[in-house]
């Protein structure tokens, strides 16, 4: 019988072999699990849904007590005999630091929200876009310069930024960078090729011409007032169709506007226009519109809130009409209890809470920032403690407030106020009324 020896050497080998591949088998398991859970969680949280969530303290008995008694405080106001028929009056209130429902009054009822609308626009844009979002407008040049004389095309190419102006400064820079005769063609790529409308359920003066945005006027305005600022800047302009440059375009000047410096403005002035602008962008972007308004297209706001609260069993959403961005048309219908469950969105995400908080809400007694509150609650009292949307319906006899208020002790509240068919200045009085009730807090026992 023939023997054989064992190579201990090539079982050594072997058994190194063996103990690397395991290795390798390890750490590339371990790779794709980590791999799999990463792919996982930006799919959870990606660019539209990603949010950095407010942290969650403990409630303790004193505070659901001290909510409880807000309550009671609350209805006792509502028993009140007041100049106002309550039938027409919806509140609600819920208390963000102990997470429930303190009040409801109404709060079912469809009511036309006026201003109030801007703030459903507002959140949407936000989450759509994303906090550091931008418009942005560019002037480009493409062909062959001969001495000052650019042989080519000019590009001027815009979002429906409503706070661009400045078509000179372009120009000016166009001819800074040596042009001073153009001999060619001027092409345009616009977000929007017609006239910022409010709704046909709107008043037609409620969103006046002279008082719209340059880019927000149509195509042919943008074009005129563009060939007004080349000449204004010292810029010969021939049109040439036969001259067809080839090559990539050039930036000459570009102008920007992050989407922040749009929506403040349009929350603490009440700025219709801008609230408008802003639905139809979103519309734009998603790829609803083809540069022109079209009220028939189920708006990409009303998409949003109905994708957020699709699951929600209390039907908040049922019966809710976005006809507009601003609020403008009569024909809008939000509940009081919808109003505080945006508001309760924005507050659980805590850039979008901060930034409705430190910006982009009206707030008695600050500055700049009183903006429609410029003549309510004036008194020490209230500062630093209120910061809301307004909402005014002359037509309608429709006034609204809602937001947050700071109480004194120490809880944070969603609330809105929706009154309709009554006296505004009543209302007003009415909601002012209830913010003090709120910020001076539960009575001590």
């Amino acid at each position: 019988m023939r023997k054989y020896r064992i190579r201990w050497d090539r079982v050594a080998m072997l058994l190194a072999g063996i103990v690397l591949c395991s290795v390798i088998i390890y750490y590339t398991v371990t790779g794709l699990v980590s791999a799999v859970r990463w792919c996982a969680d930006m799919l959870s949280d990606g660019p539209e849904t990603k949010t950095e969530k407010v942290e969650v303290l403990k409630v303790t008995p004193q505070q659901m007590q001290e909510s409880d008694r807000m309550t009671a405080r609350i209805d006792s106001m509502m028993h009140i005999p007041m100049r106002l028929d309550t039938s027409k009056i919806a509140v609600s209130v819920y208390d963000l630091t102990t997470n429930q429902d303190i009040y409801a009054y109404h709060d079912k009822q469809l009511l036309p929200p006026a201003s109030c609308m801007k703030i459903a626009t507002a959140i949407a844009g936000l989450r759509r876009l994303g906090m550091d979002y931008t418009y942005k407008v560019a002037l480009m040049k493409r062909g062959e310069m001969r001495g000052d004389t650019l042989y080519g095309s000019l590009l001027f190419k815009a979002d429906d930024d409503p706070l661009f102006e400045d078509f000179v400064g372009m120009a000016q820079q166009l001819r800074k960078s040596g042009v001073r005769n153009v001999k060619g063609n001027l092409f345009l790529d616009l977000a929007r090729i017609d006239t910022l409308r409010a709704h046909p359920s709107a008043k037609i003066w409620d969103i006046p011409f002279n008082r719209t945005p340059p880019l927000l006027k149509g195509r042919k305005y943008v074009e005129r007032q563009l060939r007004y600022a080349l000449s204004a800047a010292g810029i010969s302009f021939k049109k040439a169709p036969e001259v067809r440059p080839t090559g990539r375009y050039e930036y000459v000047a570009k102008q920007s506007h992050r989407l922040t410096d749009v929506i403040t403005p349009m929350m603490i002035h009440s700025s219709n226009i801008k609230a408008d602008a802003l639905l139809y962008h979103l519309d734009y972007k998603k790829g609803l519109l083809s540069q022109r308004m079209d009220w028939r297209v189920k708006h990409d706001t009303e998409t949003f809130w109905q994708e957020l609260f699709n699951n929600d069993s209390t039907n908040v959403m049922r019966g809710f009409v976005f006809h507009d961005g601003s609020g403008l048309s009569p024909d809008n219908r939000l509940t009081a209890r919808f109003l505080v469950y945006m508001l309760r969105y924005a507050y659980e995400d805590k850039p979008l809470r901060d930034y409705l908080i430190d910006e982009a809400l009206a707030t008695p007694g600050d500055g700049e920032r009183r903006g429609s509150l410029l003549t309510r609650m004036s008194k020490p009292e209230y500062r630093g403690r209120v910061f809301c949307k307004t909402g005014t319906m002359t037509t309608k006899g429709g006034s609204s407030l809602a937001g947050y208020i700071h109480s004194y002790d120490g809880h944070w509240y969603a609330f809105s106020i929706i009154n309709t068919d009554s006296p505004v200045a009543e209302s007003r009085i009415f909601q002012d009324r209830l913010c003090t009730l709120i910020i001076k807090g539960p009575s001590k026992k």
